[in-house]
């Protein structure tokens, strides 16, 4: 389903104006400074992201969510221009998507646990008994980032 042109300005408007209070505020720390990030192309992938949906500003779940469609893996395979939510591109016409088939499993059960964060049901074991299962020291860290993001309004 393609996004309608009026939705993706609203979002570039809205990144224009994210992009313009950082620059405002250059001089501060942000947090997101201190956040544990795979590499570098991580890190900024996401402070972008976030500025495209704006609305990670205010609400942790879209924060969260945009910091795991930062990921390199993930990010190299979809176009943010088509989501409504960051974690739309996962399904397609109700199956798991092309895009998420490509990914290695311990990314895959990175990308379920936080669209099962966000109230999305799959008919497969819960994403976080197989990330327990098979996640290495550098996802169980990116999964507890996610979680602190996603709960950053509960600190």
């Amino acid at each position: 389903m393609m996004r309608k042109t009026y939705d993706k300005e609203t979002n570039i408007n809205e990144m224009f104006d994210y992009l313009d209070d950082q620059i405002k505020h250059s001089g501060q720390p942000a947090i997101e400074d201190t956040y544990y990030y795979q590499n570098h192309e991580h890190k900024e992938m996401f402070l972008s992201i976030r500025g495209y949906f704006a609305e990670a500003l205010k609400n942790p779940e879209v924060d969260a969510a945009c910091y795991i469609i930062a990921m390199p893996d993930i990010y190299r395979r979809i176009n943010i221009f088509e989501l409504t939510f960051p974690m739309d591109w996962i399904r397609e016409d109700e199956r798991l998507s092309a895009p998420f088939k490509e990914l290695k499993p311990h990314i895959q059960y990175l990308a379920l646990a936080a669209a099962e964060a966000s109230g999305m049901k799959f008919n497969t074991k819960p994403a976080l008994s197989l990330g327990l299962a098979y996640w290495n020291l550098e996802q169980l860290k990116i999964f507890w980032q996610f979680t602190a993001i996603r709960r950053k309004n509960a600190m």
